[in-house]
């Protein structure tokens, strides 16, 4: 079972159209179990598939108050993808004081960092799914580095541009911090987003090639007004404009990441 965070410190990069599109393409197209959770206090990949964070969120696992994984599932309307959800209650876990004392196993926070870990150990238990995406937040708190720590990959969506770049560093430091006890974390690759045919674009993507040391994948999302719209809409790219360019870019892409052959859609 492969766990996937998709991560950016900084926001604004097509993380969470990325993670909702991924999760979308893994149950619809290749007949996958997919778990999304939403790791983010904006809970938007929740709304996205109007999930509301009730009865339970993230938040209760994280906080000890929900028993099982099981209790916080909620069904989309697709067959195979299913979503626990987030509300603002995630963004209070990193408040001082803001776990309960009386948990068991460790103190408070380093059972919440492990709270992932346990529910991913659970479900590959349970052989309930073949994938969990994990949408985490645009900052390095509990929630990511929780979702860090029981991740088998790390997608990273980047826009590319100066500060995205910075942000990609210290990102990768992070990671490799958290690697030191979850050593088989991995990056599996750096996700162009946002692209369009320009000469700085491809200059970002060819330094981002040669410096970054790490895997950039062929395939790019290109800048395209009918991912505006279909998040408007709540409804997957590849189901609200199946020819658009960027339902065929994130085919290619999940082709690619799987291991497949890159066909030459992206351009």
């Amino acid at each position: 079972m492969k766990t996937i965070s998709v991560v950016n410190l900084k926001g604004g990069v097509g993380k969470t159209v990325t993670a909702v599109n991924l999760a979308a393409i893994l149950a619809t197209e290749y007949g996958g179990r997919v778990l999304l959770i939403d790791a983010d206090h904006q809970g938007n990949a929740s709304k996205f598939y109007r999930i509301p964070a009730e009865p339970g969120s993230l938040a209760d696992l994280f906080e000890g108050m929900a028993a099982c994984y099981t209790d916080l599932i909620q069904h989309t309307i697709y067959r195979g993808l299913d979503v626990i959800p987030a509300d603002m209650s995630l963004a209070a876990l990193d408040l001082d004081g803001s776990l309960p004392d009386d948990v068991h196993g460790g103190t408070p926070r380093e059972r919440a960092l492990r709270a992932l870990t346990d529910l991913r150990d659970a479900v590959i238990e349970d052989d309930a799914y073949d994938y969990i995406i994990i949408d985490c937040p645009p900052a390095f708190s509990l929630a990511s580095i929780s979702a860090i720590a029981a991740s088998t990959d790390i997608v990273i969506p980047l826009k590319p541009g100066g500060f995205e770049i910075d942000g990609m560093a210290e990102l990768t430091r992070q990671v490799e911090s958290v690697r030191r006890v979850s050593p088989s974390v991995r990056i599996a690759g750096v996700l162009l987003t946002m692209w369009y045919n320009d000469p700085d674009i491809i200059g970002v993507e060819d330094w981002l090639r040669k410096n970054s040391g790490q895997r950039v994948f062929n395939s790019h999302i290109r800048l395209s007004r009918p991912v505006d719209k279909s998040v408007l809409g709540g409804e997957p790219i590849c189901q609200w404009s199946p020819t658009s360019g960027a339902a065929r870019d994130y085919r290619a892409w999940v082709r690619e990441y799987l291991g497949g052959v890159d066909d030459g859609e992206t351009a």
